[in-house]
C-alpha cells in the first residue's frame, strides 16, 4: 500500500486551510526487493501458453460468417429464376494458416509437417532423429519440451486436432500418453512418436542419447548401479554351473 503523508498549508486569500498529500511508490516502502518482482512477472508471462493452442478450443464469430437469410419474396424469385442461394464458404480460422492439412505419404504426419507445427506452437529445443528400420518401431522420434504443464497440453492437443484434419478414415486417432502428468506427454502418430517433456525430466531422461548415440554411449544407461544393487551381485551365487547330483545306475552326461 502506498504511504500518504498529509500536510496542511495555509491559503491566500481564504480562511481555510486546504490539505495537500505526497504519495510515495511501492517501490520504495515494499519489502519485496525489486528484482524478485521482476522476477515473479517474467515466471507469469513464461506460463502464459501459446495463442494458437488456446485459439484451438475457441473461434471468433463475426457478421460476415453468417449466413445469408432471404425473405419470402427474394425467395420466390431466386426460384423463378432457376438459381439457387450461393452457399458460403467458410475459411479456415487463422490458427491453421501455414499447417498443411493434406494427408502425407509416409503417414499421417510428415516429419515437416509436424515440426512446422510444433514450431508455431512455440516448442522449445525440438529434436528428430530418425529410428533403424530393422526396429520396426517408427520412422522417426521428434522431442520437444514445453514451458508449462498447461504448454506441453496444449501442444498434445494442438497435433492431435490437426491429426483428425488430416487423417482418413482408416487412420487410428492418437491418444496422449500421460496427459494427467507434470512432467512427459507422449503421442504415437503412426510413423512418429512424439514426447513432451518438461525441462527437467527432459534432461533427466535424456532421450536424445539414447535414440543418437546408442545405448553404448548413453549416460544414463551406463551409470554405476546402487550400492545396494551391486552388493546383493556381488553375494549372488549362480546356479549355472552346478550339475544333478549322480545316483546308482545312472550315468550323468558329461
Amino acid at each position: 500500500m502506498c504511504s500518504n503523508i498529509r500536510r496542511y498549508i495555509p491559503t491566500l486569500g481564504r480562511g481555510i486551510l486546504m490539505p495537500t498529500f505526497r504519495s510515495f511508490h511501492d517501490e520504495f516502502t515494499s519489502k519485496v526487493p525489486l528484482e524478485e518482482v521482476r522476477k515473479q512477472e517474467k515466471d507469469k508471462q513464461q506460463n502464459v501458453p501459446s495463442a494458437r493452442s488456446i485459439a484451438a478450443k475457441y473461434q471468433v464469430f463475426r457478421d460476415t460468417d453468417a449466413p445469408v437469410i432471404l425473405d419470402v419474396d427474394e425467395e420466390r424469385l431466386l426460384h423463378e429464376a432457376g438459381l439457387e442461394q450461393p452457399q458460403k464458404v467458410h475459411d479456415l480460422p487463422d490458427m491453421y494458416s501455414g499447417i498443411n492439412l493434406s494427408r502425407g505419404k509416409s503417414g499421417v504426419y510428415e516429419i515437416e509437417d509436424l515440426v512446422t507445427v510444433l514450431r508455431l506452437n512455440n516448442a522449445i529445443n525440438i529434436f528428430v532423429c530418425t529410428v533403424p528400420k530393422d526396429i520396426k518401431y517408427v520412422d522417426y522420434m521428434c522431442i520437444v519440451s514445453g514451458r508449462s504443464v498447461r504448454h506441453m497440453r496444449g501442444m498434445a492437443e494442438f497435433v492431435r486436432k490437426v491429426f483428425k484434419m488430416k487423417r482418413k478414415p482408416t487412420d487410428i486417432i492418437p491418444k496422449i500418453e500421460g496427459e494427467s502428468s507434470s512432467d512427459w506427454m507422449a503421442l504415437d502418430l503412426g510413423n512418429i512418436a512424439l514426447h513432451i517433456f518438461s525441462t527437467k525430466a527432459r534432461e533427466q531422461y535424456d532421450l536424445e542419447s539414447l535414440w543418437s548415440v546408442g545405448s553404448e554411449f548413453d549416460r544414463e544407461y551406463n551409470k554405476p548401479s546402487e550400492e545396494l544393487v551391486q552388493l546383493f551381485e556381488k553375494h549372488t551365487i549362480y546356479l549355472d554351473d552346478l550339475k544333478p547330483l549322480k545316483k546308482e545306475g545312472e550315468h550323468v552326461e558329461a
